[in-house]
């Protein structure tokens, strides 16, 4: 295996046809690069040499659990403004499926979530939260960014103004103009 450098061979293997060499990897650590991938979307395929494993040659050694969730993260990437459940204990991406009348159901907790507001269902039309308000005023006076895909409230105290928000867009957190769209400083001086 060429992550964990075991000895690996048989039907619990997936061997890989890179350029210049042939990379082989054991059931365990396919698992775990998966299963790393759907942690942290900057790994999101997963690759072998930068180019993504293809998913049918995985399919008789991942568990079918892994891949039902390969296939909710690629829907939840492909969603261009993705709904997550409003409980704060949850925050699970909430399907399209599951999304009816702007009410999304989290298949998780059952809680409701407003497609619009990105808050609890309420009654009638979307109205504008006091406390929402509030958070925005907050990040307003404290310089936070929104992401321009998914509408996120994204922090920095330092470093870089290259942001990836966990919809995988990336912008600029000084302007919000999309990544190596603008003009502004890559770091903070």
């Amino acid at each position: 295996c060429c992550a964990c450098m075991e000895v690996a061979s048989g039907k619990n293997t997936l061997s890989l046809d890179c350029k210049p060499d042939a990379h082989t990897y054991c059931q365990i650590c396919l698992v775990d690069m998966f299963i790393s991938a759907l942690d942290d979307t900057s790994l999101f395929p997963p690759r072998c040499c930068g180019v993504p494993i293809p998913l049918d040659a995985c399919r008789l050694i991942l568990p079918k659990e892994v891949f039902k969730n390969f296939d909710l993260k690629v829907e939840e990437l492909a969603t261009p403004n993705p709904t997550y459940c409003s409980n704060a204990e949850c925050s699970e991406f909430i399907r399209s499926k599951e999304i009816k009348a702007d009410v999304g159901s989290c298949l998780f907790c059952k809680h409701k979530t407003c497609v619009r507001c990105k808050g609890a269902k309420h009654e009638g039309l979307c109205p504008s939260d006091p406390h929402v308000q509030l958070l925005m005023d907050m990040a307003k006076r404290s310089r936070w960014q929104r992401c321009t895909k998914c509408n996120n409230m994204v922090e920095l105290e330092q470093g870089c103004f290259h942001m990836t928000c966990r919809c995988r867009h990336q912008f600029c957190y000084l302007c919000g103009i999309q990544w190596k769209g603008c003009t502004c400083p890559q770091w903070d001086e």
